[in-house]
């Protein structure tokens, strides 16, 4: 796994884990990632976007953010 991101940070579009609860957030880049709104975290697990090797699109950019939450 990669560095954790810490809440605060300037992102790319994509969706991040909290790596304590396993949050998933979907943004939109942003400048700053906030903290989990599920547990206030402040460390992410990129899974996918611009931050992730996995980027299909990396230069694809916008401004909108939408939360998702993980169901397994």
């Amino acid at each position: 796994m990669a560095d954790p991101v810490p809440a605060g940070s300037d992102v790319s579009a994509g969706t991040y884990r909290c790596t304590q609860c396993s949050y998933d957030l979907s943004v939109q880049s942003t400048k700053h990632l906030p903290p989990c709104p599920s547990c206030g975290n402040a460390n992410w697990e990129t899974l996918s976007g611009g931050d992730s090797v996995k980027d299909p699109y990396p230069n694809s950019t916008s401004t909108t953010t939408s939360e998702t939450t993980r169901t397994s």
